[in-house]
């Protein structure tokens, strides 16, 4: 299994002009690929493409090293399109039923011919937008343009540049090098609050064996996830998060008196003043580091929890991560940018330790599974809060509730992982014994 490792470095003078080169690279890729410039053409033929119009030779960056950051960029952009791809699949399973009609779509998605069906170009330019990028600190290094050696007890890693356009460039890390293998790996070289972090990428071993079990995991808010035998995984993160969103909250207000008050002063003439609070006050160093901080900190909640189920279970069933995470309380305070990142590195821990482990993973339909009562499969009861009442008025905890509706989900041949939540709906009512109550 392929995973990305991180080392850091100091950063010498001569990469931020490598870096200013490929952020033009990067940005002006964007605007010629970012949308219909790559209709219809795979990666190797849009690089194919920039090699033979020869559009960068003229920048003053090492050849080989522009190379692979335009093979990087133009796989970025092809795996946007990708993602926006999924997208418009799950429209089109809620548009119809019909499956030539279906079928006939996600030929033309897949054939990248969406711009001849007036409905695909709709969805396409609704979840395949133009990218842009603004990213001008990162580069890559091919396997074979970079040397390795241990001077005074640290590795230093000497990227070699075509003489046209300067020396070697030699990073010294921080790191003795034991256990780091660059070996036929790229490095992505990224230059980042005052240091150099240098991402490789390595064969991690197998882990350990997974259990021998099937469940079906709910996620949740309090916690990252319950399992269909009821018990907790990642109890603390939705702690963690509350935390973060509280303090955004807080330091929001705060910032936004003191920009009202920045501008008072400056529409004053109080510039010096002005500039002053813009300077002091204003910054984002405290409040990234607060995010990166938090993130590291979910993520490792993830994992553990993800390494907890697997260490029970060989299949897992889940619900559908890209849904949104159900709340057991308002989400008016909730940091929406941290809620789709946590979503996000859910799925990412489920996918990985499943992988790693093998174990299977299975992403079932999420639609209904927390208001359906998993004792009899019907759509009846309801949830409120942290219980699930049915209704013969037994109570039932409703994350267990819902995790054991996911694992029925599984063997579920009706409803599918795009099936839309109406269809559901409908089939669920068909299934109780009041026929008169499907509409």
């Amino acid at each position: 299994m392929k995973v990305t490792r991180t080392i850091y470095a100091d950063v010498p003078q001569e990469l931020a002009a490598i870096c200013k080169a490929a952020g033009f690279l990067r940005a002006d890729i964007w605007r010629r690929y970012g949308a219909l410039g790559n209709v219809g053409a795979s990666a190797s033929a849009v690089r194919t493409e920039i090699i033979e119009k020869k559009i960068y030779d003229g920048l003053m960056i090492d050849g080989t090293i522009r190379a692979e950051t335009t093979k990087d960029i133009v796989n970025d952009i092809l795996t946007y399109k990708a993602a926006a791809k999924l997208k418009v699949r799950q429209a089109i399973a809620k548009r119809t039923s019909d499956e030539s009609e279906r079928k006939r779509f996600y030929t033309l998605l897949k054939r990248d011919e969406w711009l001849s069906d007036s409905y695909l170009h709709r969805m396409m330019r609704k979840h395949f937008r133009h990218g842009r990028s603004e990213v001008a600190n990162q580069f890559m290094v091919r396997s074979d343009r970079f040397a390795t050696e241990v001077i005074d007890g640290k590795l230093t890693i000497t990227i070699k540049i075509a003489k046209k356009y300067g020396s070697n460039i030699t990073l010294t890390t921080t790191t003795s090098g034991k256990n780091v293998d660059l070996a036929g790996s790229n490095l992505r070289i990224i230059v980042k609050d005052g240091f150099t972090e240098i991402h490789y990428a390595t064969e991690k071993d197998a882990g350990r064996e997974c259990g021998d079990q099937v469940l079906g995991v709910d996620k949740g808010y309090t916690e990252a996830f319950t399992d269909s035998d009821g018990d907790h995984h990642g109890e603390s993160f939705g702690r963690v998060m509350t935390e973060y969103s509280d303090k955004v909250t807080a330091t929001g207000k705060q910032r936004n008196q003191l920009h009202a008050l920045e501008k008072k002063h400056r529409e004053a003439g109080r510039t010096a003043k002005a500039d002053r609070i813009k300077k002091n006050n204003l910054g984002r160093k405290k409040i990234d580091a607060r995010k990166e901080t938090t993130q590291k900190r979910l993520r490792t909640i993830a994992y553990q929890a993800a390494h907890s189920i697997v260490d029970k279970a060989a299949i897992v069933a889940s619900e559908d991560l890209t849904a949104v995470i159900a709340s057991k309380h308002q989400w008016r305070r909730f940091n929406r940018r941290m809620s789709a990142w946590a979503k996000g590195v859910l799925a990412e821990a489920l996918d990985s330790v499943c992988e790693q482990r093998n174990a299977k993973h299975f992403v079932v339909n999420g639609a209904y599974t927390s208001q359906m009562d998993s004792i009899n499969g019907l759509l009846e009861g309801r949830r409120e809060g942290d219980k699930f009442y049915r209704a013969n008025g037994d109570v039932l905890q409703a994350d267990h509730n819902a995790a054991l509706n996911v694992l029925a989900r599984l063997n579920d041949s009706e409803i599918t992982r795009f099936t839309p939540y109406k269809e559901v709906r409908r089939i669920l009512l068909a299934r109780s014994p009041a026929q008169l109550s499907v509409n």
